[in-house]
């Protein structure tokens, strides 16, 4: 399981190999806090999958509009969320993200029980008749602790006060006039 590392929004963006603007875009809709830390890769990379999806029986909104999360949307993250700290998630943890509701099975026959109706074929699936989108969150919450290694470990930034004393402190030259 990851640390508690405390990582910078940008931070979590490469860990998660994604732009950095997506990781400011989800502080703005409140997915990730400040600080951010190793299960926010894992949430951002399922926010960066969801975000976009549409259900077919819904109209996407228009791409100048600012987008609010669904219901769905926002249990999809927190699943995603719970995933990182459960005892139970395995590199073949599964997540299925539905309209109206997630499911995470952590071993294959918990996805094929899942997956398939009942044995008799009297009791239908859940997942039966219904758009679906399965997220492999297993292997991202493995690979999650060589993903933060690789990042470079940098001092924290100075805030605009150490600089400005800093400056100060710096020989200044002037151009002589003569």
């Amino acid at each position: 399981m990851p640390s508690g590392r405390v990582l910078s929004p940008s931070a979590v963006a490469a860990a998660a190999e994604l732009n950095p603007s997506w990781a400011y875009r989800a502080q703005e809709a409140q997915i990730l806090g400040d600080p951010c830390y190793p299960a926010d890769v894992i949430v951002l990379k399922v926010y960066r999958v969801i975000l976009p999806l549409v259900w077919p029986d819904r109209v996407g909104l228009p791409r100048n509009e600012k987008k609010v999360l669904d219901f769905w949307q926002t249990a999809a993250l927190e699943a995603a969320r719970n995933a990182v700290t459960d005892d139970e998630t395995t590199r073949e943890t599964t997540m299925y993200v539905l309209q109206g509701a997630t499911y995470i099975a952590h071993t294959r026959a918990a996805r094929a029980a899942l997956e398939s109706a009942s044995p008799d074929g009297d009791e239908p699936s859940p997942l039966d008749g219904q758009a679906v989108f399965r997220l492999p969150i297993g292997e991202w919450i493995d690979d999650l602790d060589s993903r933060l290694a690789r990042l470079p470990r940098r001092a924290p930034r100075r805030g605009v006060a150490a600089k400005a004393v800093k400056a100060k402190q710096s020989p200044t030259t002037t151009r002589s006039t003569d």
